[in-house]
């Protein structure tokens, strides 16, 4: 959706507050339905539940696709984040069965790398789709995507070997779970993080092109430009965090220098800016794989899927308030570097909260 924020604003005659919340909504779902499809995920197969909501995904996808007003295109954005609450609580959930805790880190480095390597198709190939076709079309690409994921899903997801027991993952477990202080500020930290880093990807482009007038499929690649750093750099540091038995100097150090560097970026020009974001991918991949890990580190595997509700949760209401937020600070100022430094705050809160975890 962030490349195209632009031409749907036009299309349906919405305003930047409006329109951003074609980004967020997505994660509405999630804010509901976290917790109760982590429990269910835990004790149910993940195989069956993953692949039928990728198709509810796909179906959300064709419904924005096909569109007559604004408020259609929010319904199919809804549907989608019905569907991708399952797929984002529970793959997650998969790890834990298959890899101790000193190998945590790496593991979940190479998990997340899910979202950059989207991200880096997604931006560039619904640039050029709208430029030739027009919004439409990366819709129907998702579309077909989605049903696909679902067979290959069905197909290859497997649960592990230190799966635990199934039967002992019912409320009381899940309670348990939920009162870890220890998954909340994770989670925290992962809910200002993702404010940050999803409200500069969600309006980037357009603010590139606004106020740096860069061409619109430049203005793409370089916002995405954060995801190519991500994906080498986010393996990098799951397994440094594994050498040296530390997670929380990564977070901490990742969330400060998200802040700075994106400050920077709303002030340099040429090369000052791609160096910008490309400092702005490295501080941003020391959070992902750490969160993750220390998630997985407070739990036993067969309640990975309730403690990542938590996190998911979290998550969705962070990106949830990202866009919609930028937004509104773009409508209210009218300039890049407020915008910046306002969702910049976000990231320092991420930090605060890190220093209080009692993981090294």
């Amino acid at each position: 959706m962030p490349p195209l924020l632009s031409s749907v604003r036009i299309e349906f005659g919405a305003s930047d507050a409006e329109v951003g919340f074609l980004t967020s909504i997505v994660m509405v779902p999630g804010i509901f339905l976290s917790i109760p499809v982590g429990i269910a995920v835990s004790k149910y197969s993940l195989r069956m539940l993953g692949s039928l909501s990728t198709i509810l995904a796909a179906l959300g996808s064709l419904t924005t696709a096909v569109a007559n007003s604004f408020a259609m295109a929010l319904l199919g954005r809804l549907i989608l984040g019905i569907g991708g609450a399952f797929i984002i609580v529970g793959t997650p959930s998969i790890i834990p069965q298959w890899f101790s805790h000193k190998d945590f880190g790496k593991a979940m480095g190479i998990y997340s790398t899910n979202m950059p390597l989207a991200t880096i198709i997604a931006f560039p190939v619904a640039t050029v789709l709208n430029q030739n076709f027009n919004w439409r079309y990366p819709f129907y690409v998702g579309a077909v995507a989605g049903l696909l994921v679902a067979v290959v899903f069905a197909v290859t997801v497997r649960e592990g070997p230190l799966r635990g027991d199934r039967t002992r993952t019912g409320w009381v477990e899940a309670k348990g779970t939920i009162k870890n202080s220890e998954v909340w500020k994770a989670s925290f930290v992962w809910m200002f993080f993702n404010t940050t880093a999803i409200a500069f990807l969600s309006w980037a482009p357009t603010l590139f092109q606004t106020f740096k007038n860069l061409e619109p499929l430049y203005a793409s690649l370089l916002a995405s430009v954060l995801m190519y750093v991500a994906v080498v750099c986010v393996p990098l540091f799951g397994w440094a965090s594994d050498r040296s038995g530390r997670r929380r100097p990564f977070m901490v150090l990742g969330s400060v220098f998200l802040a700075l560097a994106l400050n920077a970026a709303s002030y340099a020009m040429g090369s000052l800016l791609l160096f910008s974001v490309i400092a702005l991918g490295v501080a941003a991949s020391m959070v992902p794989p750490l969160v993750m890990a220390v998630t997985a580190d407070s739990l036993p595997p067969n309640l990975a899927g309730t403690g990542f509700s938590i996190v998911t949760l979290c998550q969705n209401v962070g990106i949830t308030l990202s866009a919609p937020l930028a937004g509104y600070i773009v409508q209210t100022t009218g300039r890049l570097e407020p915008t910046f430094f306002g969702i910049s705050l976000f990231a320092l809160v991420a930090a605060l909260v890190a220093l209080t975890l009692k993981t090294r």
